[in-house]
């Protein structure tokens, strides 16, 4: 089996589930683009659907940061534990055996761990949790967000055996014959990426990480980093105006310097993370287009003989998608 990228959250900052006027707004706006159609059953409204853009028939953000790592492994692993932590909780069976769940933290921001208390695993005898990170504080902030008066049931009524792995900035892992390497970012209070490698492919984990004028210095480590991956996942939380002006040093990148960095690196698939609250679907999608543009314009601009220079796929992250290596 190929490694895999599951997305189980990919909203920044604090969740933003869509509001009844929003989702009116989308099936308004769905029923008015299948006003010449004759449906004869429900395959064909399935299909019809599927030709709708994205931001009509769902959303792009919902649940806070969770990225599982799907790999020939028996144990879990999973990027993150905001609220889609949750989502992959409610999709284990009911009688799901024992596990070890490998949970990698990028930081300790609270959208990247407020899912855990309602982490149904950790409720369970017999499992195992491992916390890893480079936070000296993880196992603290994990326990203060459950402590009173934040949350009604304590730490200590989880059932399972949870361990915090905190390493020194540098330092690898292992989780079977998945190797995962890792780079300190640029963020308030610091946050690190992860590099997930099994049988040749790479998936990478790039959340909270801005990239200033820096980023343009031909030795930038983080081109390395991303160098040959086949799928980097990576925060493009704001648009190249507001990562440059108003929200400098606010720890986020865009989605510019994320198809420049690609392709400096020639990832393979790029997948832009961590998407503005404040930002409708529908925005989300007009920026997505400039960001295409944007990479066929600097592709003929400098490169115009290296047809291979730019990811192959640019997609925009949502709760539920699937992305094969």
């Amino acid at each position: 089996m190929s490694i895999k990228a599951i997305i189980w959250g990919s909203c920044g900052s604090l969740p933003s589930p869509a509001s009844s006027a929003t989702i009116r707004g989308k099936v308004k706006a769905a029923l008015w683009a299948a006003r010449d159609e004759q449906f004869t059953s429900e395959a064909e409204v399935d299909t019809f659907i599927d030709t709708l853009p994205h931001n009509m028939r769902g959303t792009f953000k919902a649940n806070t940061s969770c990225v599982q790592i799907e790999a020939s492994t028996e144990d879990v692993i999973l990027c993150d534990a905001g609220t889609g932590i949750r989502d992959y909780a409610l999709s284990l069976p009911a009688n799901a055996a024992p596990k070890t769940y490998h949970i990698f933290i990028s930081h300790l921001h609270w959208d990247h761990i407020q899912g855990f208390p309602f982490f149904t695993p950790a409720y369970i005898p017999g499992n195992r949790i491992i916390f890893h990170g480079f936070h000296a504080e993880t196992e603290a902030a994990i326990r203060a967000q459950m402590a009173a008066p934040c949350f009604p049931v304590p730490f200590e009524t989880m059932q399972a055996d949870i361990e915090f792995d905190i390493r020194q900035s540098g330092d690898s892992f292992e989780v079977g014959d998945v190797a995962i390497s890792t780079i300190k970012q640029q963020h308030p209070g610091d946050s690190w990426g992860y590099r997930f490698e099994q049988n040749g492919k790479s998936v990478i984990y790039s959340s909270d990480s801005e990239h200033g004028p820096e980023a343009q210095e031909p030795n930038y480590p983080f081109v390395n980093f991303f160098r040959n991956a086949d799928v980097l996942i990576f925060d493009g939380q704001y648009t190249f105006q507001e990562a440059t002006t108003a929200k400098r040093n606010w720890g986020h990148s865009n989605h510019i310097t994320a198809v420049e960095l690609a392709a400096r690196a020639k990832v393979k698939q790029l997948v832009i993370f961590h998407h503005e609250p404040a930002h409708a679907d529908r925005d989300i999608e007009k920026i997505h287009e400039g960001t295409l543009q944007y990479r066929s314009s600097y592709n003929q601009k400098f490169h115009p003989k290296d047809q291979d220079f730019f990811p192959n796929r640019i997609a925009i992250a949502y709760d539920g998608l699937v992305i094969d290596a």
